[in-house]
């Protein structure tokens, strides 16, 4: 793509997101454990997720695996979506959540786009039954749950394989729903924060709009290099990041195991206070992090 046509993709990006206003979004990650909460608490739950000032909630998975995705585990989630929205959230839905997407996501180039096409046709299975049980104006959105990161995807075969994927989801979508699809990326200092941006830049082609973690939580990187990736991400007269998630947690355990605490009452404060530049989307990880679930939300 010329330069001149890269400016123009990211004024009107720019102007599309002026124009659809920033939304102040918090995920929610279904665990099977959340359960065992009794089921009237949830509607107080979702009311003090709202007078904190979030006006949406992305659900980052509506299947895990297995989880989810049998009959009373549908149920069960159903209801909870249908009291967020009773208390005032709008919704974006994450569809179809592989446990093995980083393993899978290693499969040499020629595998990787059948392995794609399979979650693509997964997504769309979800997504029609949840757009069936909810009805379209219930949706604010749709959400990939699949996170980009900055190594695998610095081969520039495996990063068109990832752009025909995200574009063919993007296009499957539009026709059972038409609402905004979102991905989240995150950075690990595997690219430089140029390059990185690149990567943002080749995902939001796709008209997909990403997100990008902040990685305060994680602490894979130290402050200061994550605001050089973050700054890179964040131009706002180019092509830019959609929004950025902020962790309000803190990381306690290795990846493949991962357990985490919530911030301290001041820091969770400072850190719920941020907000994404370039009038990008400010979305927080995740609700059980938030100092209204303690001893609620199991961690």
């Amino acid at each position: 793509m010329s330069l001149t046509l890269r400016r123009l993709a990211g004024l009107t990006l720019l102007l599309a997101t002026q124009l659809a206003g920033a939304t102040t979004a918090i995920f929610y990650q279904p665990q099977l454990r959340d359960r065992e909460i009794a089921q009237a608490q949830w509607p107080s739950m979702f009311a003090q997720v709202r007078a904190r000032g979030f006006d949406t909630l992305v659900l980052q998975w509506t299947r895990y695996g297995d989880a989810f995705g049998d009959r009373a585990g549908h149920a069960w989630l159903l209801q909870r979506v249908r009291e967020a929205r009773a208390a005032g959230l709008r919704i974006v839905l994450g569809l179809d959540s592989d446990p093995a997407f980083f393993q899978r996501q290693e499969a040499s180039t020629g595998e990787l786009g059948g392995y794609l096409d399979t979650l693509s046709r997964r997504d769309a299975e979800v997504a029609r039954q949840w757009a069936g049980d909810l009805g379209s104006e219930a949706i604010a959105g749709w959400y990939l749950p699949i996170e980009i990161d900055d190594r695998r995807w610095r081969d520039p075969a495996a990063r068109r394989r990832l752009q025909d994927y995200l574009a063919a989801e993007r296009r499957q979508l539009d026709g059972i729903v038409r609402r905004p699809v979102y991905v989240t990326s995150f950075f690990a200092g595997n690219m430089t924060p140029s390059s990185y941006a690149e990567l943002l830049a080749d995902l939001q082609r796709s008209g997909v709009r990403a997100w990008v973690q902040d990685g305060a939580g994680t602490g894979r990187l130290n402050r200061g290099e994550r605001e050089l990736y973050l700054d890179a991400a964040s131009q706002c007269a180019g092509m830019h990041a959609q929004g950025i998630v902020y962790e309000i947690f803190r990381q306690t355990g290795a990846d493949k195991a991962f357990t985490a605490s919530a911030l301290p009452t001041v820091e969770a404060g400072a850190a719920l206070a941020q907000r994404a530049p370039c009038g990008g989307d400010s979305v927080f990880f995740e609700l059980r992090y938030l100092p209204e679930m303690a001893g609620v939300l199991q961690r």
